[in-house]
């Protein structure tokens, strides 16, 4: 974030005699400047528009410090993300040099897709430096089960029985197709307006990194509660023995409420009349 924040600094300052007043601030889906304003909003914008994410992508990866695969994979999507941010600032000031005014200036093409590229190797090797640096995932190890009459498995304490689950096949299908319509009008549009075909390829990304993440997930029953992971890492539900012991409180039942089948679905999950029971 310091280093791309101090590019767009520096360069504002090195070219700005060469600079239009008012300068761009706002370019349409085509790469053309639509809107301007002065030289310390065009600063402010470019270092608010860095400094957020910047912030914000490594309080989530260290919030999953458990995570191996979570945190290289967000750290990696937030220095592409600089780095893309940066690009499109440089590339706006680049096609504003010399100019008599920012309206109707373009985006420069190579700066733009130079900095995509950048973007997506510096992700990618930060991506794999912060996952070698991760210490390897505690797997534990499986424990020794015993059927007995009620038709449930005794677990040790301390273990954890864990599962592997996919999403629906015509969802992968809808994301695949949402993703080719999206890289086929980029194709097309690339003749007359590059801006527009880049400016599609975050799109494509996202719908990709959608995929990967939300089609696969990890259910996990341990001491600590039943837990539901979003491709392996990233945690949508966690069900606490306190939350059913709760529900059991209130009398809940199958019988008279939605709310009460859930919570008879997860004491079958996780049993707390014994302790180390898990349902099988």
């Amino acid at each position: 974030m310091g280093t791309m924040v101090a590019i767009h600094l520096s360069s504002s300052l090195l070219w700005r005699e060469r600079l239009p007043e008012p300068m761009a601030t706002h370019w349409s889906g085509t790469g053309v400047a639509d809107g301007t304003g002065s030289l310390a909003t065009y600063l402010l914008l470019g270092v608010f528009t860095l400094v957020l994410p910047g912030i914000l992508v490594p309080f989530a990866a260290c919030a999953m410090a458990g995570s191996r695969a979570g945190k290289p994979v967000l750290s990696g999507l937030g220095n592409g993300l600089l780095v893309s941010i940066a690009g499109l600032f440089l590339s706006g000031k680049v096609g504003q040099l010399d100019a008599p005014q920012a309206l109707g200036t373009r985006m420069n093409a190579p700066v733009l897709i130079g900095a995509l590229v950048v973007a997506i190797l510096w992700g990618t090797g930060s991506a794999l430096l912060i996952r070698g640096a991760c210490p390897p995932r505690a797997v534990p190890e499986p424990a020794t089960t015993a059927e007995d009459l009620s038709g449930q498995r005794s677990l040790a304490p301390g273990s954890a029985i864990s599962s592997t689950v996919r999403g629906s096949a015509w969802f992968l299908a809808f994301l695949a197709a949402f993703a080719a319509g999206m890289a086929v009008v980029a194709v097309l549009e690339w003749k007359d307006s590059p801006a527009t075909s880049w400016s599609l390829v975050p799109g494509v990304v996202i719908v990709v990194v959608s995929g990967v993440v939300f089609m696969t997930g990890q259910v996990v029953a341990d001491d600590a509660g039943l837990r539901a992971y979003a491709g392996g890492f990233l945690k949508l539900l966690h069900v606490r023995p306190e939350d059913i012991e709760m529900a059991e409180a209130r009398e809940i039942t199958r019988a008279n409420s939605e709310a009460g089948a859930r919570a008879t679905a997860a004491r079958v999950l996780l049993s707390s009349s014994a302790p180390g029971q898990v349902s099988s």
